[in-house]
């Protein structure tokens, strides 16, 4: 009876431990796609979503697109996919596929607090920068999931205050704004990922 009470409590320890390295294994990729009319990009941007979502234990956990240009038939778009799943299905989409891309491990966000240094727009900005690194991309994303410009600043507040005094101006923050930027391994150019400005009017992507 004890032999077999053992044998149990073995077996789901064996289950708990297998579910939580699969968890921890989970494999993670993104791909750039570039167009120049923004609806046939959109359209094959939604295929690709569509087909990530058809794997075993596929994700799409977010996408960042820029749009850049002057008048309308000259504008371009930038998305950049952000997912999740199985290793043999990421290798074979980023191998075979005809987009830029790669596999995303460890993660650095940089965040970068900036405000007006007095009433006058000629006197600077005050600047507040640090990073965070994350061993995946899923953590890292959560970091901004939900976040306005108000929020950021309510966290640098309450985290760093000393840092927040600083951009006061008789008690107030004049033109605020949270740019945010994601790295992959360490916070160079090369290596950048996407980046979002958080402000009073919303976001912007970048």
């Amino acid at each position: 009876m004890k032999s077999r009470r053992f044998f149990s409590v073995l077996m789901l320890a064996f289950i708990f431990i297998s579910f939580v390295t699969a968890a921890q294994a989970a494999i993670y990729g993104y791909i750039v796609v570039r167009g120049k009319n923004i609806d046939n990009t959109n359209r094959e941007i939604e295929t690709i979503e569509r087909l990530i979502k058809t794997w075993p234990n596929g994700e799409v956990l977010h996408k960042h697109s820029v749009i850049s240009g002057g008048a309308f038939f000259f504008k371009k778009i930038t998305a950049t996919i952000f997912f999740a799943g199985n290793q043999k299905d990421i290798s074979n989409f980023l191998t075979q596929g005809p987009y830029e891309g790669d596999y995303v491990k460890d993660v650095v966000v940089m965040f970068n607090y900036s405000s007006q240094a007095s009433t006058s727009a000629f006197d600077g900005s005050v600047n507040t920068t640090f990073t965070r690194k994350f061993a995946n991309i899923r953590k890292a994303l959560e970091t901004i999931q939900g976040k306005t410009a108000k929020t950021f600043w309510k966290d640098l507040e309450t985290g760093k205050a000393k840092d927040y005094k600083k951009h006061l101006v008789n008690g107030k923050l004049i033109n605020p704004n949270v740019s945010v930027v994601f790295y992959s391994v360490q916070p160079v150019e090369e290596n950048r990922l996407f980046g979002i400005t958080f402000d009073a009017e919303g976001t912007t992507p970048r």
